[in-house]
């Protein structure tokens, strides 16, 4: 009996790092970004009108964000059954969409819908990434900052400030390398930061794609849960091949980091831009936090 409760405990132990090293920043900053998204659209709301969003950010953001969903939907093998890029003329207010089916009973599939609801932000942090490479030109030294420490491959596994510790680490320098004065005196910086603050305004993941994420997702929690059983019960005191897939992850919300960065960036500029004035003019600021 006490074989089993300990190996049923150090499965769950094992399942909850890697769900948390893997997928936790993705959930957490997913809803920063939605956040930011929304107070920045509130100010649209009230200031310039909701309609001077789409001249300004969502005609290049919204096309990324619906093809990150058609993307994974290509890898998982989900039928498109309807695409809007770009329709701010759409009857249901929203300025785009992308349709899909799939088998419910093919797991690879179903754990897929995890993926494409949370395609807006693992695409558009490629296309950021891609972005950096084409217009900066010292990109390759800040995705060298990127590069993940796979020195936590041990056997006691990852603990999770470890984890996040890395994250952050030469967070920093990727900034300055960023906002060096050889990229601020370059036209291409400048293009690239209205790009990315533009992309990164329209990233985020709405209720209803976090809603299509929730299957998939108990399907590869599943999937975790059973690889980690299968190491306790019959190569205790190993790895899991699962934690050759952090680095990547980590990858990744570093890249996320970035973007909800320029996203932050977007936000303030505006707040300051429409605030200043109606502070002058009206003696009180925009709230961007309601309605």
């Amino acid at each position: 009996m006490n074989w089993i409760i300990n190996i049923l405990w150090d499965t769950t132990v094992a399942t909850f790092d890697i769900v948390v090293v893997c997928f936790g920043g993705l959930f957490l900053l997913g809803l920063l970004l939605y956040l930011l998204a929304r107070y920045t659209r509130n100010l649209f709301a009230k200031t310039l009108g909701i309609r001077a969003e789409l001249f300004i950010s969502a005609w290049i953001g919204t096309p990324v964000h619906e093809l990150g969903h058609a993307f994974f939907c290509v890898i998982f093998g989900h039928r498109i059954t309807k695409i809007r890029m770009f329709d701010p003329n759409a009857g249901d207010g929203s300025l785009g969409s992308v349709e899909h089916s799939y088998n419910p009973v093919n797991f690879y599939q179903r754990a897929g819908s995890f993926f494409i609801g949370a395609g807006p932000i693992i695409f558009g942090s490629l296309v950021i990434l891609i972005l950096m490479y084409l217009l900066l030109p010292n990109s390759y030294s800040a995705l060298q900052q990127f590069k993940a420490d796979s020195s936590f491959l041990n056997l006691d596994g990852i603990g999770v400030v470890q984890y996040f510790g890395m994250i952050s680490s030469g967070f920093s320098s990727v900034l300055r390398l960023l906002f060096s004065a050889e990229n601020m005196g370059n036209w291409q910086f400048w293009v690239f930061l209205y790009l990315v603050m533009a992309i990164a305004s329209h990233m985020e993941l709405s209720p209803a794609d976090l809603k299509g994420m929730m299957s998939g997702f108990m399907v590869i929690l599943l999937l975790i849960f059973l690889v980690s059983l299968i190491y306790a019960i019959f190569i205790p005191g190993t790895v899991s091949f699962l934690y050759a897939t952090v680095p990547l992850f980590n990858f990744l919300n570093q890249l996320l980091f970035m973007a909800l960065l320029f996203s932050l960036i977007n936000f303030i500029l505006f707040f300051l831009i429409v605030s200043i004035p109606s502070l002058i003019i009206k003696g009180s600021i925009v709230n961007p936090f309601t309605r």
